[in-house]
């Protein structure tokens, strides 16, 4: 093989690591990226949850309140039923 055989080859094989290189790395940065996103969505998503388990519980409280001592007797009043005296 002649000395410039050899070197372009050698030349062949450098830039063709080179664009393997660079393909690798961006495909990491890209998968780095989108790990970021996905973590970020997690994240908003547990929020979320967390303020609806938030707002289960509340509607829960209203529901038993409504349902049983003062908010029963307020409906009843306000919608003209009168207790009976026991008379």
């Amino acid at each position: 093989m002649t000395q410039e055989k050899m070197r372009k080859v050698i030349t062949a094989c450098v830039s063709a690591a080179t664009v393997l290189f660079v393909l690798l790395l961006s495909y990491l940065i890209y998968q780095w990226v989108s790990l970021s996103v996905l973590e970020k969505r997690e994240q908003q998503l547990e929020r979320e949850i967390a303020e609806y388990e938030q707002a289960i519980e509340t509607g829960e409280e209203n529901a038993r309140w409504w349902e049983e001592g003062p908010g029963r007797d307020w409906l009843t009043i306000k919608y003209g039923y009168e207790f009976p005296t026991g008379d």
